[in-house]
């Protein structure tokens, strides 16, 4: 029974493609009703704050659960929380040696037309970096984070869609009835094997994808270059590669928000001048797009936070010499690491939306009036719901915001 592994792999396979085909899905809107939340504790000052603020906004309206990756984790997190006034009592911790803080990466929900949940289980390249910048083979424990949608799908009980194909949570954005939001070039450079229309055949089947918007590029910062090389000088990126939601996002059925950079303000920072025309391609790109359904999209610009007093400066040490050598640094030489930084990476949940902010003393008057821009735009936008913002540099650091960090259960009738 030598083939038996290679036999029991392709039934597997084909029962996952026949289900795709077979049933009607789509992935709910984020801002449908939620049963739980999920986190990631990380062990660290920098994101475990955030993280707190992050259960402090939500946990009077959604059941929450934290992953971590050990008991030791689990008593420190507990702990921690405390000092926060974190109710730990009415959260779940749930053990994972392979969990990532990104925890919207890992994992996608979909419903059928019975209202009942599935999940599909993209195959995991941790952001593009395997083979493109790292090369083969990718090793065995940096695959088991990639299987995490399988062990959640083992833990709720609920079937699940296997494919080949490379995505990530924030790559893909949704507007609950079948119009997809994605960045083309993220989607060719995680599937460089693939053409758009079999990329588009495979999210039909997996996603009940209706209709694509491919927009033109992403923000300069959220990519990961070369070798991790710079995009202008000596700035330097780091966020997810391409995801959509550090660009534009649905707020409603037909109603997307996009970032704006000021004309006047354009060429004050290499950031802005790289970003400007990049977020008007993709303003036109909207304007002339529309729904699944037909309908035109409604387009609500919000601000750019000041990226320039977000960054980070960086002194190479003699060790670091030798990798920054290629990129014409030496040992003593300043670069910048730019944080994937964007009012876009927010959060909707039950009766909430979480916001990023950005001010902080020393910073000026004009960053402090950007996240007070931003805070007033979406309470026009959800009026039934509260804003909340939460200081999220510190996540930003590390490439991704508050919604990378979370990932919604939605309700169904499982």
């Amino acid at each position: 029974m030598k083939h038996a592994p290679k036999i029991i792999a392709l039934l597997v396979f084909l029962n996952s493609y026949l289900l795709g085909i077979t049933q009607n899905v789509r992935i709910p809107a984020e801002w449908e009703t939620q049963e739980k939340v999920w986190l990631t504790w990380f062990g660290q000052e920098r994101r475990d704050s955030v993280t707190c603020r992050v259960i402090e906004a939500l946990q009077p309206h959604v059941k929450l659960s934290l992953n971590v990756s050990s008991t030791s984790m689990r008593s420190a997190a507990i702990k921690y929380m405390a000092k926060y006034q974190v109710d730990t009592s009415t959260i779940e911790i749930v053990m994972d040696p392979y969990i990532d803080f990104f925890a919207r990466d890992y994992i996608f929900f979909t419903k059928d037309k019975a209202n009942k949940l599935q999940v599909v289980c993209f195959d995991y390249s941790s952001y593009g970096m395997y083979p493109t910048i790292y090369g083969k083979p990718m090793p065995e424990v940096e695959k088991k984070y990639g299987k995490w949608d399988e062990r959640m799908a083992v833990l709720l009980n609920l079937p699940f869609i296997k494919s080949d194909y490379v995505f990530e949570g924030g790559g893909i954005e949704a507007n609950g009835n079948g119009t997809f939001m994605i960045i083309k070039e993220m989607a060719i450079q995680r599937n460089p094997d693939k053409s758009i229309s079999e990329i588009e055949n495979e999210l039909k089947r997996t996603l009940g994808a209706r209709k694509i918007i491919w927009l033109d590029k992403g923000l300069i910062e959220d990519k990961i270059f070369p070798k991790f090389g710079p995009f202008y000088k000596n700035y330097f990126g780091g966020g997810a590669n391409m995801h959509i939601d550090e660009l534009c996002r649905f707020v409603d059925e037909s109603t997307v928000v996009l970032p704006y950079i000021p004309i006047e303000d354009k060429n004050k920072s290499p950031i802005d001048s790289l970003n400007y025309p990049m977020l008007e391609a993709n303003f036109k790109i909207l304007q002339n797009a529309t729904t699944a359904n037909g309908k035109k999209l409604k387009i609500i610009r919000i601000p750019m936070p000041e990226i320039e007093q977000l960054k980070f400066t960086v002194t190479v040490t003699e060790n670091q010499a030798k990798t920054f050598k290629d990129f014409g640094l030496e040992k003593g030489d300043t670069l910048y690491r730019v944080p994937a930084a964007s009012y876009c990476n927010f959060f909707i949940s039950n009766k909430v939306v979480l916001i990023p902010k950005y001010w902080m003393a020393g910073m000026t008057e004009t960053q402090k009036q950007k996240d007070e821009e931003a805070k007033n735009i979406f309470t026009k936008l959800f009026p039934d719901r509260q804003i909340i913002q939460i200081y999220t540099l510190q996540v930003n650091r590390g490439g991704g915001g508050i919604h990378c960090m979370t990932h919604e259960l939605p309700i169904s009738k499982n």
